[in-house]
């Protein structure tokens, strides 16, 4: 009898992690990242900025994610606040209760406004911006309760001063980040991401440090 009850007891700790991609990527959460900005002709400086955002995964493997980003000037240099939402669909190839792995190929559009804006990859310093891009994003869950990601996008950038000029820049970003499931309610996820610019006289790269909080539903 008590080896019964032990049996039992360990099935139902184990049960309350994440044995599918839908208990990980069902979320809403708050964040906060610190970003350093470098380019060839303007000086370093740095913006922290404070979010919320969600995501969700339906049951036939639709994937939404989108943010808004309040960004705090750091350096003396106004940073816009930012938009963003990307879609697509997931591709599994195989999975069970402690491990699984997914491919997801997406879509992505975001607004920046201020004066130095970023968004996904791609950086100017025009007022308000537009962003379109794609991109594609492995993921593997393992442990029952880790999932790692890796984002990888392409992005246009459409900046329009408040003098009547415009900007066309485009860029790439690397996002790889490492979600943590607590009892399939609270998650917790670190997240580290690189911006380059292909083009533009005074092209900026970026480097955040993403820290997210959040609720699993």
């Amino acid at each position: 009898m008590k080896k019964i009850l032990i049996t039992l007891l360990a099935v139902s700790s184990a049960s309350v992690f994440a044995d599918t991609f839908q208990d990980f990527n069902n979320n809403l959460y708050a964040q906060y990242g610190l970003t350093g900005y470098n380019s060839n002709t303007t000086k370093d400086y740095q913006t922290n900025g404070f979010g919320i955002g969600g995501t969700f995964q339906s049951a036939n493997n639709v994937w939404v994610n989108t943010d808004l980003v309040q960004n705090n000037n750091l350096s003396g240099i106004n940073v816009g606040n930012t938009f963003g939402l990307k879609a697509g669909y997931a591709f599994q190839f195989f999975g069970d209760d402690d491990n699984g792995f997914q491919i997801i190929p997406f879509a992505s559009f975001g607004y920046a406004g201020g004066g130095v804006t970023e968004v996904n990859g791609v950086t100017t310093s025009n007022v308000d911006a537009y962003k379109w891009g794609i991109g594609v994003q492995p993921e593997y869950r393992f442990l029952s309760s880790l999932k790692a990601s890796l984002g990888l996008g392409l992005a246009g950038f459409n900046g329009y001063s408040n003098q009547g000029t415009s900007t066309t820049v485009f860029g790439f970003n690397v996002n790889p980040e490492v979600q943590y499931d607590i009892a399939k309610t609270v998650m917790v996820a670190v997240g580290y991401n690189y911006t380059s610019q292909f083009n533009g006289s005074n092209a900026l790269n970026t480097n955040n440090l993403n820290v997210k909080v959040g609720y699993l539903f």
